[in-house]
C-alpha cells in the first residue's frame, strides 16, 4: 500500500517543482514592465550580456553594463569600439566562433561542455539500442540513466551560461526523473542489464 502513495507523492512533488521553476523563471525574466524599461532606459543586449543602461553623468551620456561580474561605464564611442572588437574577434576566430556565437577562448570551454553534455545525452540512446538489440527485447540499462543524468547536468550548466531559460527548464525536469529512476533501481537492488 505504501508504494502507490510514494509514487503519487513523488509525482506531485515533481509537478510542483516544475511549476515553481517555471514561475521563478517567468518572474525573473518578466520583472520589468515595458513602461518601466522605457523610463529606466534599460536595453537587452544579447543572451549572455545582461542589460545596457544609458546614464546621465556630468561628462555626458554613458552606457553602463555588466560584463564578467564587473560593472562597466563607457562613452557611446567606447561602447561602439568594444562591439566592433567583439565582431572582429568573432571573425578572426573563424567559422567555429561564428557558428557557436562566441567571442573569446573562454567560450570554447563552455561550448565544449555543452557539446559533451549533448554527446552523453545522445549516447544514452545508442547504448539503450545496442543493449536492446543484444537481448532482442526493449531494455533500459542502468548506464542509460547515468548518461542521462550526466548529459542533463552538463547541459543545464551550459544553458545557465547561455542564459537560456527554455533549455534549463527542459533539462531540469528530466534531471529529477533520472535521479528518481536511479534511486528506485538502487533502492530495490535491481540487477544491472549487461
Amino acid at each position: 500500500m505504501k508504494t502507490p502513495r510514494i509514487r503519487i507523492a513523488a509525482s506531485v512533488f515533481l509537478v510542483a517543482l516544475m511549476l515553481v521553476s517555471l514561475w521563478t523563471a517567468v518572474g525573473y525574466y518578466g520583472k520589468v514592465s515595458r513602461r518601466e524599461a522605457a523610463a529606466d532606459r534599460t536595453f537587452r543586449l544579447s543572451d549572455r550580456l545582461s542589460t545596457l543602461q544609458t546614464v546621465e553623468t556630468p561628462a555626458g551620456v554613458r552606457f553602463r553594463f555588466e560584463k564578467n561580474g564587473r560593472e562597466i561605464l563607457r562613452t557611446p564611442e567606447e561602447f561602439a569600439r568594444e562591439i566592433a572588437r567583439n565582431e572582429l574577434r568573432r571573425a578572426r576566430g573563424g567559422w567555429f566562433f561564428r557558428v557557436f556565437d562566441i567571442t573569446s577562448t573562454t567560450g570554447i570551454f563552455w561550448v565544449t561542455l555543452g557539446l559533451a553534455g549533448q554527446l552523453a545525452f545522445t549516447g544514452r540512446m545508442i547504448v539503450q539500442w545496442i543493449v536492446s538489440e543484444k537481448q532482442r527485447q526493449s531494455v533500459v540499462p542502468n548506464v542509460f540513466w547515468w548518461m542521462s543524468l550526466v548529459g542533463s547536468t552538463l547541459l543545464i550548466v551550459y544553458f545557465l551560461w547561455r542564459v537560456d531559460v527554455v533549455g534549463v527548464l527542459g533539462q531540469a525536469t528530466g534531471w529529477f526523473i533520472y535521479i528518481r529512476n536511479l534511486w528506485l533501481i538502487y533502492q530495490r537492488g535491481r540487477p544491472v542489464a549487461r
